[in-house]
């Protein structure tokens, strides 16, 4: 779960993204690869990143290079956590979903302000509260309901995170293509795609712009539709 940060309420880490350098990548641009040695973080001001790990086979030697996405970034949300470590090794690549603007962070000045900053400290650790959130939800969808769970628990995390509530549903506004989705929530691309388009026929979901807009978010809840109490004996 990355750490989203809102600088200006924050004046050490305001300073810190005031001194920062821009940077721009074109969509399918590398922003750093795995293995890299961290020295920066990445606070992105607009589009989106992807985060992706090389698969086993790769690893070992056995198959063709093969990547399979780990995580989705978006706007005011940091890249690139090693770098609080010093010299640790980045443990994914990052490349741009989309064109993609961020600012540039000195690791070691970013430790200080985590360190020092009572809000982005507080910040810090509701981010990875909510990424063992995740992790249990995902977790508990796997018993429950299957990948139809897995994928809805999926969307509505990233409507959170990505989107705003409104009068007519809740946006996730970037591109996520059905082989990304599947590989977020382990499920079979075909799957996935088969799921989306029941929930866009059904109504619950809708194709917008470049990504969707959930309409009926309880119905994306599919585990929790089926933790049902017991029906007593008579």
């Amino acid at each position: 779960m990355p750490l989203k940060v809102v600088p200006r309420r924050d004046r050490k880490l305001y300073r810190l993204v005031k001194r920062g350098e821009t940077l721009k990548l074109r969509r399918g641009e590398t922003l750093y690869s795995e293995g890299d040695r961290s020295v920066h973080l990445f606070l992105i001001r607009a589009g989106h990143l992807r985060l992706y790990r090389w698969n086993d086979q790769e690893q070992r030697g056995r198959g063709p290079a093969l990547r399979q996405a780990a995580a989705i970034l978006g706007p005011w949300e940091l890249a690139g956590e090693e770098a609080l470590l010093p010299d640790a090794p980045r443990r994914l690549t990052a490349l741009a979903g989309e064109p993609v603007e961020a600012t540039v962070l000195e690791g070691r000045e970013a430790r200080r302000v985590l360190q020092t900053s009572q809000k982005t400290f507080e910040a810090f650790l509701r981010a990875k509260e909510e990424e063992l959130t995740l992790a249990r939800a995902l977790a508990r969808a796997r018993s429950v309901g299957g990948a139809k769970a897995r994928l809805g628990t999926l969307l509505l995390h990233l409507s959170a995170r990505l989107g705003k509530p409104e009068d007519t549903g809740i946006p996730i506004p970037i591109p996520l293509s059905h082989q990304v989705l599947a590989n977020l929530c382990a499920a079979h691309r075909s799957t996935v795609t088969t799921l989306l388009n029941d929930w866009i026929y059904d109504g619950v979901l809708k194709v917008e712009g470049r990504g969707y807009r959930i309409l009926e978010p309880d119905a994306l809840r599919v585990g929790e539709q089926r933790e049902k109490p017991p029906v007593p004996l008579t």
